[in-house]
């Protein structure tokens, strides 16, 4: 059956349709973020809480038996990492009667559109679809899931690893001065460093791209890693929503470690390039 084509008009109309189902999915994403709303302060005190040093010994626990950490390196590992972990006091305060409500709609509206994803990007899927080839669908669902692991990967380090640091080292500095923090800068940093950090681990993606494409290969990448190192730092500088050195390391360094991974990835698509010709 041959395919119909569709006038731009008709494509106007299919698009507002695609938006219109969107806008609604996000409202009813918001809507049930705003009912579980006492969950928020949980949610945003969770990264004061979480030290790498209690993580790290807990996953030493977790892969050692109890057996062989009596007395040995690892569970004297494991005592140090306990010790060297303080608890970080800090309060959360609201500076004005708007503040509040400005913050709690502004999760609400992110963890909203975070639920209503699958639908939002199926709307956006089912209308590019029909301008795509057999061959382009087949690559496209893949690549989709795997920027969307990535992005997913970034935000949760983010969270869990980098945000937890950054925010002990800054509650440790000047001990004498209490910790209370302004909710809307906190909830801004939060939402920064999660975007940030989602956005530079797409970096193997990219690379991968461009050796596709034929712009740079795996041989390329690897002769220019000197430069690459250096703009590394430049992103992670740009990406990181704080100024201090501590921060834009911990973002560097896993981009660094994912430039090595971006060389993996523009081999292979290197191989199956050379594959395909032959």
């Amino acid at each position: 059956m041959a395919k119909v084509e569709m006038t731009f008009l008709e494509h106007l109309d299919e698009l507002r349709r695609r938006i219109i189902i969107s806008a609604i999915a996000i409202a009813i994403g918001t809507c049930i973020s705003l009912y579980l709303n006492r969950y928020v302060v949980t949610i945003l005190k969770l990264p004061f809480n979480l030290q790498i040093g209690n993580l790290l010994a807990s996953a030493i626990e977790m892969t050692v038996s109890s057996e062989r950490l009596q007395g040995s390196t690892m569970g004297f590992l494991v005592l140090f990492l306990r010790s060297k972990t303080t608890n970080i006091n800090v309060e959360l305060f609201k500076e004005g009667p708007l503040e509040g409500i400005m913050a709690f709609l502004g999760i609400s509206l992110t963890f909203g559109i975070l639920l209503s994803s699958p639908i939002v990007l199926y709307q956006i899927w089912a209308f590019i679809t029909p301008a795509l080839t057999r061959t382009e669908k087949r690559y496209a669902i893949p690549l989709f899931f795997i920027i969307l692991i990535f992005f997913i990967s970034g935000a949760l380090f983010a969270y869990f690893i980098a945000a937890p640091v950054v925010l002990q080292f800054s509650a440790n500095l000047f001990p004498g001065l209490e910790n209370r923090w302004m909710l809307s800068r906190h909830v801004k940093f939060m939402l920064q460093v999660m975007l940030g950090f989602g956005v530079g681990f797409e970096l193997p993606i990219v690379m991968a791209f461009l050796a596709r494409i034929n712009v740079i290969n795996a041989d390329g990448f690897r002769e220019k890693r000197r430069y690459a190192i250096v703009l590394i730092f430049i992103a992670a500088a740009i990406l990181t929503p704080s100024t201090d050195a501590l921060s834009m390391l911990l973002m560097a360094v896993p981009l660094l470690c994912l430039y090595q991974l971006g060389i993996w990835f523009a081999s292979l698509v290197g191989r199956q390039e050379s594959e395909d010709y032959a």
